[in-house]
């Protein structure tokens, strides 16, 4: 019974996350209220005060989940020999995180930067882009950790970037992909 408890507390958390992002991308998140997150929620502000206290609590959850998911995937390269296939299987799982709420947090970011700044864990998250980076990089040179660093930025600007790149969604991540694929590869 405990994990049916656990499961819709997640499910909860994971609604109010996806509610909570949906109007900081539709307001911005300095317009953007609990009592707005509430009704869109279709629960009370003390509902949703029992979850969070405050928007910056919201984001703060949100930001820590993405940070555990990207953690997963470090953990799982550096259990892995450091090769093609591990820097590969890298972009593929991130891509994938990219086309969910992930990518919409991106995006937010980018949007929004100073509210990112003033998150604690944002450098934590810099701090993982690395990890990405030196998981990435084909070569220990320059030009190898310049292309690992490429291909991490492609997969972003797939997202962010749709005014200026064109195409659905998909067609975006999946030539972001190819590229980033293309990019760490060895030589």
């Amino acid at each position: 019974m405990a994990g049916t408890t656990d499961g819709r507390r997640t499910d909860t958390r994971q609604r109010i996350h996806q509610v909570a992002l949906d109007v900081f991308s539709e307001r911005g998140y300095e317009k953007a209220t609990l009592r707005e997150i509430a009704e869109r929620l279709e629960i009370t502000r003390p509902a949703l005060y029992y979850h969070y206290k405050s928007k910056e609590d919201i984001l703060a959850s949100i930001h820590r989940d993405l940070a555990t998911s990207i953690d997963d995937i470090i953990d799982w390269a550096r259990s892995r020999p450091a090769d093609l296939q591990t820097r590969r299987e890298v972009l593929h799982r991130l891509s994938a995180l990219m086309a969910g709420p992930w990518g919409q947090f991106t995006r937010f970011a980018q949007e929004n930067e100073a509210a990112m700044r003033d998150l604690a864990a944002a450098s934590e998250f810099v701090e993982r882009m690395e990890s990405l980076a030196e998981l990435l990089r084909p070569s220990d040179t320059v030009r190898g950790r310049i292309r690992a660093r490429l291909a991490l930025s492609a997969l972003f600007m797939a997202g962010s970037r749709a005014h200026q790149l064109g195409g659905t969604d998909r067609t975006r991540s999946a030539a972001a992909l190819e590229t980033a694929d293309e990019l760490v590869a060895d030589g």
